[in-house]
């Protein structure tokens, strides 16, 4: 059997190099974790709004029972939340169209 070795790493324990963690992402591609960290920008930013547009949501719900003339002035916290999820989706564009296909940018 011959013995292979994958940019200076050891051999595969497995057949699909998945037998644990550590060798999963030992072995994966630098432009997967640029992917995943988008992913988890977009989503945490997304998450993040949605909970405060929750807090605040129910806070002006209890506000507005007390007293009712500042409902409308109290909105303005909802669309700061709004503009936290609008930020994180156009930096996952952004930061997606900034990753190039391997080899796009290399030049000879």
């Amino acid at each position: 059997q011959q013995s292979t070795s994958i940019m200076g790493h050891e051999d595969c324990v497995s057949k699909f190099c998945n037998a644990g963690w550590g060798e999963v992402l030992s072995r994966l591609s630098p432009y997967g974790y640029a992917n995943f960290g988008i992913a988890f920008g977009l989503g945490f930013s997304v998450v993040g709004a949605a909970w405060g547009i929750w807090l605040t949501g129910s806070s002006l719900v209890g506000a507005a029972v007390k007293a009712p003339r500042i409902r409308s002035k109290n909105l303005i916290s909802v669309i700061f939340c709004e503009a936290t999820a609008i930020y994180g989706v156009i930096m996952a564009i952004i930061l997606a169209n900034k990753i190039k296909k391997p080899g796009d940018g290399i030049t000879t």
